[in-house]
Parts: structure tokens; C-alpha cells; sequence
């Protein structure tokens, strides 16, 4: 694997990771806005903090590890 796919690679998981943390938080938005509507809601929506989910932090820290080891290759 040469420099360019392992910083390619580095750079989609991380924007992967934050392509699921986004998409849970507005899961969570959608949920509570839907809770308005019936009049039951909390004053904020309940959302999960990065460290729950499995997989962002998973692909986060091989995103960061791809893009380390594509800096540290010689061209």
C-alpha cells in the first residue's frame, strides 16, 4: 500500500466516523422534536456521547493510524 491510499483510506474513515456520529445525533434531534409534537419531551434531547458508539471511535483511531503511517512512508 503506497502513501496515497493509506492517506486516502486514513481520510475516509475519519470522515466516516463523523458521518455516523452525525447521523446519530439527528436521529436523536428527530426523536425529541417528534416528542414535542405528543407534548412529552425532555428540556433536551437525550443524545449519546461519542464514547458509546462503537464503531466512531473505531474508525476514528484507524483513520488516525492510516494517516500516520502514510506520513511516515517514504515516497
Amino acid at each position: 500500500m503506497d502513501k496515497k491510499t493509506s492517506l486516502i483510506l486514513g481520510s475516509l474513515f475519519i470522515l466516516t466516523s463523523g458521518l455516523i456520529f452525525t447521523i446519530e445525533r439527528l436521529t436523536a434531534y428527530v426523536y425529541w422534536s417528534a416528542q414535542i409534537n405528543t407534548g412529552k419531551w425532555d428540556t433536551i434531547p437525550q443524545t449519546m456521547p461519542l464514547s458509546d458508539n462503537l464503531f466512531t471511535g473505531l474508525f476514528f483511531l484507524v483513520g488516525i493510524v492510516f494517516i500516520i503511517v502514510s506520513f511516515k512512508k517514504e515516497r
